[in-house]
């Protein structure tokens, strides 16, 4: 018996079929049937009670649904009027090359190469750029490839798109995104990597990467340019139970006067002025050892300051920060600044690595706190002002709801949790349900894209990287 399938409603199919010759979840196929050739894909797909042969022997069954595509006329994609009904359609695996031809005629032929499909093999999987102006979140467990899959988009985005990027690194995974690697360390051929590399080394001068005290570039703020609320924070005021001590930095920024002045002007200014409160404040300073952070830019140039006008990227590595502390004020200094801005309408995608901390259901202070706020805010209101998040995660369940909700797309890798696949499905209705369950058998750098990045659900293999991941494990060369 060979697989039949039926619609009645012209969007999507159901089938039957043996299991020897069922089409897998994620797949494409095609649908003869007396009205012409229909493309579709295989969305879900459960064992039958059975089906009667020829000789009579009950043999294993599937039954599934899919979502119809297009129609072949002429071996041309046409759209579907939604009219077309059919009872009695012969399912068969669409070709590679007929889906390889339908994904380049819903992208176009400026998509961001991601992989290849894991069904069919053998076929380009690319993302829609112009997806990536809705907010996208990307989770998979530890050991998913979600790093290094993560730093496949983002340089493709470099090279597909002119969009600007913001990347909030705290594990120190995307230094090196400015530099080339050499060829023998990638999975390119000589010709691919020859033109690839050409174009990406004629853009790496706008790529800005800003660290700790060894970085080339230091990743400071200047105390001054914080909101007044964040400079209130970092110093662990509150204006009711540090009244005094509160009024008498509203004060000391009141005679400063311009936003321009650095933490060391706040402590020379303490020091001559002659109260308790003063005293007071300044004391609370050097006991918390704030004066002696290594973010605070002092003569330098803070880190927004550094940019040149043709800036394509910066990459904000808080992981190279002496402290968590730190990390968090910068952090939240680099959001609000970039929300305070967003009046500029500059398009932007505001790249998030371990959401979990940087945005969390529950903050663990103050900083955390403001930046989860501001990233709330830009999920919810940053699209109309060119704001674009893309958050990654190992723990989506740990990520704020008020963000998670506002995503538009999803990557998903492997994710063993059943309670973190469920939430998800509840979360990504649009991804379906049949396809999210898969991945707790990904591999790894498989994945399912979902949303407007993708023409349809796609099931991927992550490609190779031009440059080098960061933040890599240890090699495991001890297990001998």
């Amino acid at each position: 018996m060979t697989a039949h399938a039926y619609s009645i409603d012209g969007r999507t199919f159901s089938f039957e079929s043996r299991l020897a010759n069922a089409a897998p979840i994620g797949s494409y196929v095609t649908i003869e049937t007396e009205n012409g050739t229909y493309l579709g894909q295989v969305l879900d797909s459960s064992l039958g009670a059975g089906i009667a042969a020829s000789d009579s022997a009950a043999v294993s069954a599937i039954s599934g649904r899919g979502r119809l595509l297009s129609q072949l006329v002429d071996e041309e994609f046409t759209g579907l009027d939604h009219s077309d009904v059919f009872g009695d359609g012969a399912v068969a695996a669409a070709a590679p090359e007929l889906v390889a031809a339908h994904l380049s005629s819903s992208i176009g032929s400026s998509g961001v190469a991601l992989g290849e499909l894991q069904r069919p093999r053998g076929v380009a999987a690319q993302l829609n750029p112009a997806g990536f102006g809705r907010h996208t979140f990307l989770c998979g467990q530890s050991g998913s490839g979600k790093t290094y899959t993560l730093g496949v988009i983002l340089e493709r985005l470099l090279l597909e798109t002119d969009i600007k990027m913001c990347v909030i690194d705290p594990n120190s995974d995307y230094v090196n995104l400015g530099s080339v690697q050499n060829r023998e360390s990638t999975g390119f051929s000589e010709s691919e990597y020859q033109q690839l590399a050409r174009r990406y080394e004629a853009l790496a001068a706008g790529i800005h990467v800003f660290g700790g005290e060894h970085a080339d570039k230091r990743m400071q703020v200047l105390f001054g340019r914080l909101s007044f609320r964040q400079q209130t924070m970092v110093l662990g005021l509150d204006p009711i139970a540090d009244a005094e001590e509160y009024n008498a930095y509203v004060r000391i920024v009141r005679d400063l006067g311009s936003e321009g002045f650095t933490l060391d002007d706040v402590m020379t200014k303490i020091r001559s002025t002659f109260n308790d409160d003063a005293r007071r404040l300044g004391l609370r300073i050097d006991n918390l050892g704030i004066q002696e952070q290594a973010i605070w830019a002092g003569d330098d140039e803070p880190v927004l300051e550094q940019l040149s006008s043709g800036w394509r990227m910066m990459v904000a590595d808080t992981g190279s920060l002496p402290s968590s502390t730190e990390a968090s004020i910068a952090s939240a200094a680099l959001l609000t600044h970039l929300w305070d801005r967003r009046r500029d309408r500059e398009p932007m995608i505001i790249v998030i690595d371990e959401a979990h901390n940087v945005c969390p259901q529950n903050p663990s202070d103050s900083n955390q706190a403001l930046a989860t706020e501001t990233v709330v805010r830009i999920a919810s209101e940053g699209r109309k002002y060119g704001l674009y998040l893309l958050l990654s995660t190992q723990r989506p369940s740990k990520v704020h709801q008020n963000v998670i909700s506002q995503c538009d797309n999803l990557l998903l890798m492997k994710m063993n949790s059943v309670s973190d696949l469920q939430s998800l499905s509840d979360t990504f209705s649009y991804a379906p349900k049949g396809l999210i369950d898969l991945a707790a058998g990904f591999g790894l750098g498989e994945g399912l894209a979902a949303g407007k990045i993708a023409p349809d659900p796609l099931l991927f293999k992550s490609g190779s990287r031009l440059t080098r991941e960061g933040g890599s494990d240890v090699p495991s060369t001890w297990a001998r």
